[in-house]
């Protein structure tokens, strides 16, 4: 196998290993499953375009293995691990490979991480294999990054948002309001009318206590995992 660690024997049982197929990218869920269903010993049984279609289907399907990318719409495919891996074995298949995404994946319950363009058609099939048998599935440059030092991890957008006072989704466009997306971006990114996204944003600077996006943006990249509540700018009238 080209360039990925894995730890495993080659025999699997005769039932076919079932596996959900989890990108935002219809071509690479196009192009997995044409490598998966090239073995017989592999079932795909769906595929999801994002962490919330996916915790879905794979709990309606419960498949052996879900391959999960990273940067997803509407919810990331690292928070999705963490409800699919109490009944899936979890397998993130992605081009980050940063050191931080890593270990929060494998926080999450991933039993292996893919980085696309490091395996090889019989590659992915034994690692997939191997994953539903409870073995770890990694690319080298992943375990490299897992032997480093670790940083002090960022604090996620659930936290951040936690320390804000918003909600949930409030924190999901406050995130994206920090990237510098428009409001027309973010409606686009969350599939919500642009009055909705307004109305969202309206209610993050009354919870925050900011009047513009430059205050709220300083107040949510201020949080941080020790830090005291985050300082609150008054709201000009």
């Amino acid at each position: 196998m080209d360039d990925v660690s894995r730890d495993a024997s080659h025999d699997v049982s005769e039932a076919p290993v079932t596996v959900l197929i989890v990108d935002d990218n219809a071509v690479v869920r196009s192009g997995l499953r044409g490598l998966l269903e090239s073995s017989p010993r592999i079932h795909v049984v769906g595929e999801a375009w994002d962490g919330e279609r996916a915790v879905q289907v794979a709990r309606e399907t419960l498949p052996d293995v879900v391959l999960l990318d990273v940067r997803m719409p509407r919810r990331d495919g690292v928070s999705a691990a963490r409800e699919i891996a109490q009944h899936s074995r979890v397998v993130m298949m992605t081009f980050t490979d940063d050191q931080e995404t890593v270990q929060q994946a494998i926080d999450a319950g991933a039993i292996g991480y893919l980085v696309h363009g490091t395996f090889e058609i019989d590659g992915l099939v034994g690692c997939v294999l191997a994953a539903a048998r409870g073995a770890g599935t990694f690319s080298a440059q992943v375990l490299q990054a897992l032997r480093a030092p670790r940083r002090s991890p960022e604090p996620t957008a659930a936290e951040r948002a936690e320390r804000c006072g918003l909600s949930d989704r409030q924190g999901e466009i406050m995130a994206l309001i920090a990237r510098g997306l428009s409001n027309g971006q973010i409606a686009a990114e969350c599939y919500l009318s642009e009055k909705t996204v307004k109305n969202h944003i309206n209610r993050i600077f009354a919870a925050m206590g900011v009047s513009s996006r430059g205050e709220a943006i300083a107040t949510w990249l201020a949080t941080a995992p020790n830090s005291s509540p985050p300082v609150r700018w008054e709201a000009r009238r």
